[in-house]
Order: C-alpha cells, then structure tokens, then sequence
C-alpha cells in the first residue's frame, strides 16, 4: 500500500465518521421518555398513600365535632335467692354453684360543644398536612424527572460517540490488517514508525469505544429503570447545535425559585404548622365544654330472696312473729334501667405540664423560622451555584465550536492536498485525524454538560424545563 492511499484512507474515516448507525428499537423524544417517566407508577403509589394518609388525618379533623358513644357490656354470676342482709348465705349460693347469669349495659354519648379552637385549629393543622403531602409528591417527581433527562442526554451522548467512533474503527482497523498483510509480504512501503502511530490511534479509539459502550449501557438501564419498562430504549443522537439555547441573568432564576420551588413552600408550609401547634399548646389552658347523655340497663334470670318483715305492736318494740312474714325487696339491684343528660366542663389542671409544653411549641416555632430564613438563603446561594456552572457550561459550548471548526478545517485542508503529496508522513495524517476526534468530542461533551447544567437548575428553580421561565430570550 502506498503512503498516499494509507492517508487518505486515513482522511476517508472522518469523512465516514458523520454517517449514523442504524439504530435498534424505537427512538424515543425527550417529551416522550419525561410522561413515561411521569407516570413512574412505584413512585406515584407512595405518594398517592402519603397524600391518603393526610386526607384522612384531615378527615378525622373535620369531623371532630361529632358525638362519640363508650359503651361497656359485663356479664357475670350472681348467686340466686341473694339475701342483701345475709352475705353469708350469699356465699353459700355461690359454693353450691346456684348461679344465674346477670346482663350490664353502660353507653354514653358526649358530643364537644365549645373547644376554645382546639378544633378549628387541628382542621387547619390538617389542611396544612394535605399541603405538605402534595408538595412532597411535586418535589418527587421533579427529581424523577431530572434523573430522567440526565439519562436521556447521557444516552444522546453515548449515541453520537457511537456514530463518531464506529467508522473510524473499522476503516483503522482495516487498514491496520493491509499494512500487516503488506509487511509480512515485504510489500511494505511505509515506515514502521508510520505503523507505530496507527496502532496507537487504534488503541485510543477502543479505549474511546470502551467508554461509551459502558456509558450507552448505563444509561439505557437507566432510562429503563426511571421509565419501568423492559422494552430496548434508542433515542436520537445529541447535536450540540440543538444545545446552544440562551441563559438568562442570576435574579430571573432565583425570583422564579421563590415562586415555584416546592421545597420553599414547604418550608412556609412548616412555619404555619409549628404556628398553629404553638397555638393549641396555649388552648390546652381552657377547658371542653360538653353534653353527655348517659343510658344503663340490668337484667338477671335471678332475684335476691325473700325479706324478712318485721312486725312491732308499738314503735321501739320486738318483732312479732317475724319468721312468718316475707316481701320481695323494695329496689332490685339485678333488673335497673338508668338515663340521664348533662352539660360539663372537662379541665385539666396540670399547668406546670402545660406551661412547659407551651414553651416547647414556642421554642420550635422559633426555630422553624429562624431555619426558613437559612434556607431563603442557602436556596439564593444553591442557585447562584447551579447558574454559574450552567453559565460556564453555555460559554464552553462556544470555545469548543470554535476548537473544533478550527480542526475541522485542518482536516479538510490535509485531505484536498493529500493526493498531491504523496510522501506526506503519517504524521501529517494523523495529528489533524486526532485534533478533529478532540474537537468533536470536547464539543459534544459540552453540548452534554450545558444540557446536564440546564436540567439541575431547573430543578433548582422548581420547573420541569427553564423554557418556562426564559421566554422571550434570544429572540
């Protein structure tokens, strides 16, 4: 093979090198890969049962004015022919095991008629929880959803390395196999320092195809995972020039925050609470007023024995033939039926107990806001950050284009006069091969990291996509 034909050959694997593989599976869009992962139904089922878990917290709250009914039930022996006045015939009933059952029903109703808010209160204390739960799915899924578009770049990336390195490695390795073949002929008219170069060029790009089969492999499971299918997952290859979108200045993001981050809603939401338990705390000092209405009943098989009656000639005298005279007794304890309605006030004198718990509340209110004022202000710094990485991500973009327009156009001026220079060194032939590989990779791996950089602010700032909030810029 002569020098000539083995550079341009050479020039021909960056003319390839632009051709795309032919892809496996469906090609999904970024829109399509975000609702599948939206509808990610593992994360939806915990927080659809955290958010049941708050609504009916606030159901039981709501319906704290509603009458509650204790009721007790007793069934026990009773001895039978039971003598009030004779306890031990009473014992000797229950030894020969004359018994009978006796039935006794207690219920009582009582129903909060005034609570000093205590009930108010805890219904708002529960709206706030049906809040927070709701917030919390938000937050979820926005981070579902930035791990989403984090594997779906990662999978454009490892696309267009793939299209990048898949040519250049057969034609390298082909040409590889001629110069061998050449060699072990004695055909060769190339010096093996020339050989030497190719081989580690080769060596660098299965280092390269290496790298991104892992990186494809990943971040396919990835998407897999974040998605819940099992179904082969190709997306598009990345084109930097799909990334070159405008960034706007640090107040836009940082005012869009405060409205839309769930995270800084939740802390207000965690104020409200600690304020509203530091108010119930200050209502336990005040009492319950109620209305109860209380219901008894009793029925046994037996009853209590004859009584003896005592019959006197003259007041203060003996009785006269009292063996001779019985009654049933006045009242019977085993067969009763009792109702009665009242109002009360229920206390709780236990003020040191109160005081105490009171002070707790206020002390953790405190504390709440004084961590909501840090986390204003670390949230200002934390978006500060993610802007300036994103910032510095956008204006790479632009010095790796110009890098790699600059070995582009080397490469292109190397390959129109190569068929003139036919004693060109291999040299010659590879340095503006490998500037080019450089260039292409340093920009579609800044065209990744602006991509990356965008999706983390935007979850900084609490919105799927910062088009939301940059409309109108470029224009």
């Amino acid at each position: 093979m002569s020098r000539s034909c083995l550079t341009a050959v050479v020039f021909l694997i960056l003319v390839f090198s632009a051709q795309s593989v032919s892809a496996q599976g469906s090609e999904y869009e970024l829109d399509e890969v975000l609702e599948m992962a939206r509808a990610y139904a593992p994360l939806l089922a915990e927080h659809d049962a955290r958010e049941d878990h708050a609504r009916w917290q606030k159901y039981r709250a709501e319906r704290a004015w509603w009458p509650s009914l204790q009721a007790q039930s007793l069934l026990a022996p009773v001895p039978a022919e039971a003598d009030p006045s004779r306890i031990d015939e009473n014992i000797d009933e229950i030894l020969s095991l004359n018994l009978g059952p006796y039935f006794r029903q207690t219920a009582r109703v009582t129903m909060p008629i005034y609570t000093f808010g205590r009930i108010s209160a805890a219904q708002e204390l529960a709206d706030v929880g049906v809040d927070v739960a709701s917030l919390q799915r938000d937050a979820a899924i926005q981070d579902h959803l930035l791990r989403a578009r984090q594997a779906y770049h990662g999978r454009q990336l490892a696309r267009a390395f793939e299209e990048l390195l898949a040519e250049g490695d057969a034609l390298i390795k082909d040409t590889l196999e001629e110069m061998e073949e050449d060699r072990a002929f004695g055909e060769a008219d190339f010096s093996t320092a020339d050989l030497r170069r190719l081989q580690i060029f080769n060596a660098e790009l299965d280092t390269m195809l290496l790298d991104n089969g892992r990186l494809k492999d990943l971040t396919e499971s990835a998407l897999r995972y974040l998605t819940d299918t099992d179904e082969p997952m190709e997306v598009p290859a990345l084109r930097p020039e799909d990334a070159e979108l405008p960034i706007g200045g640090l107040e836009l993001y940082q005012e869009a925050a405060r409205e839309n981050r769930p995270e800084i809603a939740q802390l207000q939401k965690a104020v409200e609470a600690r304020r509203l338990q530091e108010d119930l705390s200050r209502r336990e000092f005040y009492p319950n007023l109620f209305v109860a209405f209380d219901f008894g009943f009793g029925w046994s098989t037996e009853a209590p024995a004859f009584q003896r009656v005592c019959r006197r000639v003259e007041e203060g005298g003996p009785c006269v033939n009292s063996e001779t005279l019985f009654t049933r007794p006045y009242a019977n304890p085993f067969d009763t039926l009792t109702f009665g309605v009242a109002v009360g006030l229920q206390w709780r004198f236990d003020f040191a107990q109160q005081y105490g718990r009171l002070q707790e509340s206020r002390a953790r209110t405190t504390q709440t806001e004084a961590q909501e004022e840090r986390a204003l202000g670390a949230m200002r710094l934390e978006i500060e950050e993610a802007w300036r990485t994103t910032s510095d991500a956008r204006a790479r973009i632009d010095i790796e284009r110009r890098r790699f327009d600059t070995a582009r156009r080397w490469r292109n001026q190397y390959g129109l006069q190569s068929d003139l220079r036919g004693g060109a060194d291999m040299r010659d032939a590879l340095d503006p091969l490998r500037a080019y590989y450089e260039g292409r990779v340093g920009y579609l791996e800044a065209a990744h990291a602006y991509l990356a950089a965008r999706a983390e602010l935007a979850r900084k700032v609490g919105v799927e996509s910062l088009d939301e909030i940059e409309i109108g810029l470029g224009d």
